[in-house]
């Protein structure tokens, strides 16, 4: 026993004084029965440097994910179920360097077929944070002190489906073994398995990865562990992925599990196995074990024992390491062992008392067996002083391994802290086993067996076997990966003794009960092993190879009218624009034979009903000639060009009634592109309506104030197909210095022709700021509504609107008038009648916008007023006035004209 550790602990503690809890972990997914599984999610707890209420009694909450895009599929509630304590190899090593205890939280889940199906697999992920704060290998700082490179951890587990190609598919996760207790010391050996089971006996293959870290410092998420991929830990220089702990050797693992290392360095250290299961070489899942291992610096001095060998009798031992013993089948018992001598220096140190515990074990190293019982009933002694301690290790006469030679080793181990140092000797031992005659065949006479069939036939080949030595024999058929009973064949043991047996294998090659259109040929291989006591495997085969002949079938073909072309294989070039059918047949024929045919069509990346397409029918069947038609009527709501314009379809006849079920098939290829509908522009004509008065020229109008304008819009479409096209008038859009108002215009919508009007009546207050000048542009629309090659035609209208001429240039005012009863110039007006023509002549200057006619006022010489009228025509006929000059005002609003005229009688 080692003494003197004690005083470590004074060393640990200041190390990990700031540390928090987790040590590491993994979890585990064990199949119940039928969907139900037991989920474990196992923590290791820090019991040192760990605060209790960070236990998390209450339970945890994880989630699963779906590999393909993270999905959540499933939040689960895992309670509090144990805690234990993890063991010591050494437990008198422990003086309280390390305490780490085993949570373990579980709980059912049911993963429901209907939804735990996608072939990519699942995922369960829990963030948990944080790492213990002394480790020296990663940065692991205290979040809540400003520490930016925090250290959490995150659970991962893979999982495969529980359906697979419809069929239920049941793996349970690996069970690693409990992770050692132990502290290591620099510059010796550290050694532990951490290799599992599997309740499937999948492939377990182990490599130490780099730790996951998590996305927050929380120390556990507020809405839950988020996705992958999740983040790394952080180390620290030196180390890295292929330096995880300086040592010399560094850290590394076997694909088995066993985890070696010789540190160099004290410290605490953090480091990752992966453990990938296979079946059947194909990868189903994976877990992550995350722990850490201490390395202390004040481990007690030790020497590891020695261990030397020899052949049983032989006067001397070896000093090799490797012993090679052989032994004929002659060999007694008593003579078939080995002696090994045990001897350690440190049973002769004061600082040991002069003691030192050791023992031996074996183990394989070729081959994988349980060596237990080769050891002496006694395998553990205590040296005194200097002593050794001899041990025999006998083998059976039968070969450890055959017929390779068996390397074991045996280990001799002491019980230094904190794990045993050990020395091995390897023996490679040779037993030829006890004689035995192998079985052998008495018939058939030949091996190989060469057989060819006819379909619809049948042959059978008896077979005998005999061992002369009576042995029990175990009877196995081999395929070349087929199952007997599919290609129609039978195997049977008619009759079966010790050191005989003799039955038959028999062949219905019936194409129509068994299918042979996958193959063939056949290898089939009657294998016999004799049940010797030492289960030597050297058995008897007898070999088959069957073949049948199948009938001739003539493949059936397929054709289209779209092509003057036979037996199309791709239709291209088809085009229809909308409002064009496309119809088609399609004619599948089997002349030669006959048979019963399918003729189906589909689309290849769309929906038929969707596009309003027919096929008809759409599974037609018939003996040697089957017809279908297409057809399509395209119409605009029938498709998008925007979305989709080439239609693909694939039209396939099988031979659906040959004998021997050969898929016999011909296909043909439709490629359509849907192009836009044919249309004809409508057109829009627009005529005056008020010709008397306003004059339309190059679609302009000239006009003074006081004319009424009136157009009259025409709209014609000459397409009929499908149906005439519905139009529509609109005034789209008017402009002009001062806006166009007063004017009235009617949309108008309708089959050609349609009509509306546009009329206006405009009035002095279109004009502004002393302009009586205006231009104006009125924009006609005609448009179709023809699905998308929509059409239409404008017409623009300019307008320009004058102000009356209201100029005085002819102005020429009578200068008298004599009112004598002749009817000739009677009275003094500015709008004068012709008696003899009777047309009348206006004078005056005309109103217009800018200035019209208010009052006449005539006065005397005297400047009396004698007259005075509100009127344009006016009429003063002097009567009661004397002859004589008058004077007259003419006002205007704008203006005023004087003058003068005589009244003569």
């Amino acid at each position: 026993m080692k003494k003197g550790i004690l005083f470590l602990i004074f060393l640990i503690v200041p190390l990990l004084g700031t540390a928090t809890h987790i040590v590491g972990g993994e979890f585990e997914l064990i199949h119940i029965s039928g969907y139900q599984y037991r989920l474990n999610l196992v923590i290791y707890f820090d019991e040192i440097n760990g605060s209790p209420p960070a236990k998390d009694i209450n339970g945890q909450d994880i989630r699963i994910f779906r590999k393909f895009d993270n999905v959540v599929m499933a939040n689960i509630h895992l309670p509090y179920v144990s805690e234990s304590l993890v063991s010591y190899t050494q437990p008198s090593c422990s003086h309280g360097e390390l305490r780490t205890s085993r949570i373990l939280y579980s709980n059912l889940v049911t993963l429901s077929p209907n939804s735990f199906n996608h072939a990519a697999g699942y995922y369960i992920g829990w963030e948990r944070c944080c790492r213990n704060y002394g480790i020296t290998n990663i940065f692991s700082q205290d979040p809540n002190a400003g520490g930016v490179l925090y250290a959490g951890q995150t659970f991962y587990l893979e999982f495969p489906p529980v359906i697979k190609n419809g069929v239920q598919f049941i793996d349970s996760t690996p069970r690693l073994f409990p992770p050692l207790n132990d502290y290591a010391c620099p510059t010796k050996p550290y050694y532990t398995d951490f290799g599992g089971t599997d309740d499937d006996d999948d492939s377990l293959v182990y490599s130490l990865v780099t730790p996951l870290n998590t996305k927050t410092s929380e120390s556990v998420p507020v809405n839950g562990s988020r996705p992958a991929p999740y983040p790394v830990v952080n180390y620290r220089v030196p180390f890295s992925p292929a330096n995880i702990m300086n040592g010399a050797p560094d850290l590394k693992i076997t694909t088995d599990g066993f985890l070696t290392v010789t540190p160099t360095t004290q410290g605490l250290y953090v480091f990752a196995v992966k453990v990938e299961e296979f079946r059947d070489k194909v990868k189903i899942g994976e877990t992550r074990r995350d722990f850490q291992m201490l390395v202390v610096d004040a481990c007690p001095v030790a020497v590891p024992p020695s261990i030397v060998g020899k052949k049983i009798g032989d006067p001397t031992y070896s000093n090799s390491k490797n012993l090679f013993v052989q032994y004929n089948n002659t060999t007694t018992n008593a003579q078939r062992c080995v002696t090994v001598k045990v001897s350690d220096e440190d049973s002769q140190r004061a600082s040991d008392s002069f003691n030192e515990k050791v023992k031996i074990k074996v183990i394989p190293l070729n081959f994988k067996k349980d060596l237990s019982g080769l050891l002496p009933s006694v395998i553990n002694a205590t040296l005194s002083h200097g002593s050794t301690v001899e041990f025999d290790i006998c083998f059976p006469d039968c070969p450890l391994l055959f017929p390779a030679d068996a390397i074991i080793g045996i280990i001799a181990m002491d019980d230094a802290c904190s794990l045993p140092l050990t020395d091995t000797l390897k023996v490679t031992i040779r037993v030829e086993p006890p004689p035995n005659t192998k079985p052998r065949f008495v018939q058939p006479a030949t091996n190989p067996v060469t057989a060819v069939l006819a379909e619809g036939t049948q042959d059978a080949w008896p077979y005998q076997v005999v061992d002369d030595d009576n042995d029990p024999l175990v009877i196995t058929l081999l395929t070349n990966n087929f199952i007997l009973a599919d290609a129609g064949m039978t195997f049977n043991t008619l009759n079966q003794t010790n050191g005989a047996a003799e039955g038959e294998l028999k062949w219905n090659a019936y194409c129509d009960i068994f299918d042979f259109t996958k193959r063939t040929s056949f290898m089939v291989t009657i294998q016999v092993e004799d049940q010797d006591r030492c289960k030597i495997i050297n058995p008897a085969k007898e070999v088959f190879n069957l073949s049948v002949i199948l009938p001739g079938n003539a493949s059936p073909t397929i054709d289209t009218d779209l092509t003057p072309a036979s037996r199309e294989r791709r239709v291209t070039g088809i085009t229809r624009r909308i409002n064009e059918p496309l119809n088609f047949s399609v004619t599948g024929k089997d002349i030669a034979d006959n048979d019963l045919l399918v003729l189906t069509g589909r689309p290849k990346d769309f929906v038929l009903s969707d596009y309003g397409i027919t096929i008809t029918p759409p599974l037609v069947t018939g003996n040697g000639l089957v017809n279908s038609l297409f057809q399509w009527n395209i119409s605009c709501t029938s498709v998008d060009l925007k979305k989709k314009d080439t239609f693909d379809f694939q039209f396939i006849v099988v031979d659906n009634a040959n004998k021997c079920r050969f898929y016999k098939a011909d296909t043909v290829d439709v490629q359509m592109k849907v192009l836009p509908p044919l249309n004809q522009a409508p057109v829009l004509s627009v005529t005056n309506s008020n010709s008397a008065a306003t004059e339309l020229s190059n679609n302009g109008i000239s006009t003074t104030l006081g004319n009424a304008i009136k157009l009259l819009l025409t709209g014609t479409d000459n397409d009929l197909v499908p149906a005439k096209d519905n139009l529509k008038i609109a005034l789209v859009s008017k402009d002009g210095e001062v806006a166009a108002e007063g004017f009235t215009f009617s949309e108008i919508t309708g089959t050609s022709p349609i009509q509306t009007t546009f009329t206006w009546q405009p009035d002095c207050s279109i004009f502004k700021d002393g302009v009586y000048e205006n231009d104006y542009t009125f924009k006609f629309m005609l448009t179709d509504d023809h699905c998308i090659t929509a059409k239409k035609d404008s017409v623009t209208i300019t307008v320009k609107i004058k102000d009356l001429d209201g100029s005085d240039s002819n102005f020429m005012p009578p200068n008298f008038f004599s009112p004598n009863g002749d009817n000739v110039n009677d009275y003094f007006a500015m709008e004068l009648k012709d008696n003899t023509t009777g047309e009348v002549k206006n004078i005056l200057p005309l109103d217009n916008c800018a200035s019209q006619f208010e009052s006449v006022r005539i006065y005397n010489r005297w400047g009396n007023q004698v007259y005075q009228s509100l009127e344009r025509n006016f009429q003063w006929d002097g009567k009661g006035e004397s002859a004589g000059v008058y004077f007259y005002f003419l006002k205007y609003t704008e203006k005023e004209y004087r003058g003068t005229v005589s009244l003569r009688y």
